[in-house]
């Protein structure tokens, strides 16, 4: 391998097997990252740059495919996923990286892709708008912002024009980062100043005392001490919401609740001893140790099915944060637009359904139980918050504080968040008594 263009491990290599991993598999790329870093730790110090590229292409991937289909003349639906994802990164690279043309074209070569140099000149010549024309408006939305067409067209017709092409460039920028003070161990202000000597610009929330938002940073938060001894959390300012609006109460249960950033926030906020179910035998384990390394002493994992929770007791307050279609981490997680398609949008609420009557029945009366998810559409969100109040009487209330937009179709106690209006991801919540 010594000599060849790239070195032994060209990251653009690096960067297709791990995007093909997650587009086959539909995983995160953060997890397929972190498997991937800890199977090669030898290359661990290309990760941040790993990240930053991976994401790049997945922003792009639509105006990577049209190129190769105009200017190197293959239809990348056909090719294997790892040339699939090579193919992409040299073309990203071509168009949007200070990098030679000899580097590119020497790695396309090198793992036989017909990219050559009159093919480069013609990806380094053609632009989005010559991409674009003949297309109608929701093809040239999806091709400029890389999203799949029928996510434009529901973003449209729910938004209107302007405020979904806000919405669409908002996914095509970093996301802001939120830190969740450990107020167990130290106060946010203390925090912020330990991190500011850390090269950490933080500044407070003016809603959730406990929350920073980063500014700005010379090191990722992950990588600081105070990460590690528990002084903080990596978590959205959304989801924190979720939590601080269903109010103090002495026994929460947390439906769905791995990583455990909603239990173990609730545990810090009021003490409350909490029972955190969740399914999947390795994310409850990962929870385990976030609880840990947080000190989150009342929280109780449970590695039990949510839809038949093994639980003799009633509640007064209860989370229900379950899996969606995730539309409103397009951002956050750019790789979910490989993969998601409408159809899954009515599987989600179908077992979104199954989980809001669980919780109904886990509820005693006068109960408050918050329903939330990271997604946009109608169906999984005011459609089954109506549902779960004429079927399961699950009275909608307001959720206070009051951050997002009121709800749609008439729901205004619920909130909205965007993240080109509200510096989060796209989210909902709900508060719902039970009568």
């Amino acid at each position: 391998m010594r000599g060849k263009v790239g070195g032994p491990y060209p990251i653009e290599a690096m960067v297709a097997e791990m995007v093909a991993v997650t587009e086959t598999k539909h995983t995160s790329l953060r997890a397929v990252m972190e498997e991937y870093f800890k199977r090669n730790p030898h290359l661990a110090g290309a990760k941040g740059l790993a990240r930053a590229f991976a994401a790049g292409v997945l922003r792009s991937y639509r105006v990577l495919d049209e190129l190769a289909r105009r200017a190197v003349g293959v239809e990348p639906r056909r090719m294997k996923p790892f040339e699939r994802n090579l193919l992409r990164a040299l073309i990203y690279e071509a168009k949007y990286r200070p990098v030679s043309a000899d580097r590119v074209l020497g790695i396309a070569k090198r793992y036989g892709l017909g990219l050559g140099p009159r093919e480069l000149s013609l990806v380094r010549e053609l632009e989005p708008e010559d991409l674009a024309k003949g297309m109608g408006e929701v093809g040239k939305l999806a091709l400029t912002y890389s999203l799949p067409e029928w996510v434009v067209e529901y973003l449209l017709k729910l938004l209107g024009r302007r405020e979904a092409e806000e919405l669409m460039k908002a996914f095509n920028r970093n996301p802001t980062v939120w830190l969740r003070a450990n107020t167990l161990k130290v106060s946010a202000r203390e925090l912020a100043e330990r991190l500011g000597r850390r090269g950490l610009v933080v500044e407070a929330d003016e809603h959730l005392p406990f929350m920073l938002r980063v500014v700005k940073g010379s090191v990722s938060p992950s990588q600081v001490p105070e990460h590690a001894q528990g002084l903080f959390y990596v978590q959205d300012k959304a989801s924190a919401l979720a939590v601080y609006a269903l109010g103090e109460g002495e026994l929460v249960a947390d439906l769905t609740a791995a990583p455990g950033g909603k239990a173990s926030l609730a545990y810090q906020l009021w003490g409350a001893e909490v029972v955190a179910l969740d399914l999947r035998g390795e994310r409850v384990g990962v929870m385990v140790r976030l609880l840990r390394r947080l000190s989150a002493e009342g929280v109780h994992p449970v590695n039990a099915d949510s839809a038949r929770p093994p639980l003799r007791a009633k509640f007064r307050k209860l989370i229900l944060d379950p899996d969606c279609s995730s539309l409103g981490r397009l951002g956050h997680s750019p790789e979910i637009r490989l993969w998601i398609k409408p159809e899954l949008v009515h599987t989600y609420a179908a077992e979104q359904r199954r989980l809001l009557k669980a919780a109904s029945e886990l509820l005693e009366r006068g109960g408050e139980l918050v329903y939330s998810t990271c997604t946009l559409t109608l169906e999984e969100n005011e459609e089954n918050v109506l549902w779960a109040r004429d079927v399961l009487g699950l009275e909608p209330v307001e959720a206070r504080p009051r951050v997002g937009l009121p709800g749609l179709l008439g729901l205004r106690e619920a909130q909205r968040l965007y993240p080109h209006l509200h510096d989060t991801v796209g989210f909902f919540l709900a508060k719902l008594v039970k009568v």
